[in-house]
């Protein structure tokens, strides 16, 4: 599968979560816009997300890309995530918030064992909005 096939998945998955779903072509560091690839709103919570996935232990972002999803989401009013997807390891995709990536030169890596610690699923995610308002 390619990365829009993930990116697609995940939409999806959103979706079916109740969330309205927007999937931006061309976004990501490969356009001079600052655009996420998925915009996603729920009864007040606003996301914009970056999708990545992997085959490995650690996930790379580009720091044009962590850059561009923090510049966007200040503007809209989202809350920015990075969407880790490690491939094979059976665990689910992860929500983590750029502050918890680690600067590598130019790029931002969380590995495996850390994004299982420090990341939120997409369930916990609404969870934790709705925690606020008790």
């Amino acid at each position: 599968m390619r990365g829009i096939d993930y990116e697609r998945l995940l939409a999806r998955r959103l979706s079916r979560l109740g969330f309205a779903v927007v999937r931006a072509p061309s976004s990501g560091s490969g356009t001079k816009m600052d655009r996420p690839d998925i915009i996603a709103g729920r009864r007040g919570l606003i996301v914009a997300i970056e999708v990545k996935t992997t085959s490995r232990r650690r996930i790379y972002v580009g720091e044009k890309g962590v850059e561009q999803l923090v510049r966007f989401s200040e503007c809209f009013g989202a809350t920015p995530y990075i969407a880790v997807k490690f491939k094979g390891s059976g665990m689910d995709w992860l929500l983590i918030h750029p502050r918890y990536l680690k600067r590598e030169g130019g790029t931002y890596s969380i590995s495996l064992e850390e994004a299982s610690r420090i990341g939120i699923t997409l369930e916990s995610l609404i969870l934790r909005r709705l925690g606020e308002y008790s």
